[in-house]
């Protein structure tokens, strides 16, 4: 099995139709051979934090502005939080050395307090794959995978991340077909 835990995705878009992954990043946080997860990290919601912790009727002043993004189709009123290292709580999977993941309640309460990891998304649901499904729709080119890179996940603003991986691997990653063989 590929190891994909860490990479992140890009749907390789289709000339027939449009998916709903179609220009979406996903950070893959786990993948085994029960399934696979991952969140987009490039798709902004409309909500804000200040409107997710009242929701949540958690008390918060920090990033207030900042924007929740989508995370994926699957259980979209889960809460998923990708962060930095320095801090984590009982339910943070280390998804490599750099970036972890929690879903953890105390979480939210701790970054709405200005008390949590130094960068951080905050997704609703998650992108999910069974058993072997993934590495099936890889090998058949429906994704292209990159290595984890934590500046292009916190520190790019999702409306350039498509172009800054595009410039680093030096051709536009929108360009590349699933529609044509292997070499």
């Amino acid at each position: 099995m590929e190891e994909i835990k860490g990479k992140i995705l890009f749907f390789s878009p289709s000339e027939e139709e449009t998916s709903y992954f179609t220009d979406s990043l996903i950070y893959m946080c786990d993948h085994t051979e029960i399934g696979s997860l991952g969140l987009i990290i490039n798709r902004k919601l409309e909500l804000k934090l200040k409107e997710l912790f009242k929701g949540l009727e958690v008390n918060g002043t920090y990033k207030l502005d900042n924007k929740v993004y989508l995370g994926g189709p699957v259980s979209p009123g889960a809460i998923f939080i990708l962060h930095s290292p320095e801090k984590s709580w009982k339910d943070t999977l280390k998804v490599s050395d750099e970036i972890f993941m929690t879903t953890s309640p105390d979480a939210i309460k701790d970054i709405a307090k200005g008390e949590g990891p130094q960068d951080f998304i905050i997704t609703l649901g998650y992108t999910g794959w069974g058993p072997g499904q993934l590495n099936d729709e890889i090998s058949e080119n429906a994704w292209l995978t990159f290595p984890e890179d934590y500046n292009l996940i916190f520190k790019t603003s999702p409306e350039d991340q498509i172009n800054e991986i595009s410039k680093k691997v030096g051709y536009d990653i929108r360009m590349i077909s699933p529609d044509f063989g292997n070499a």
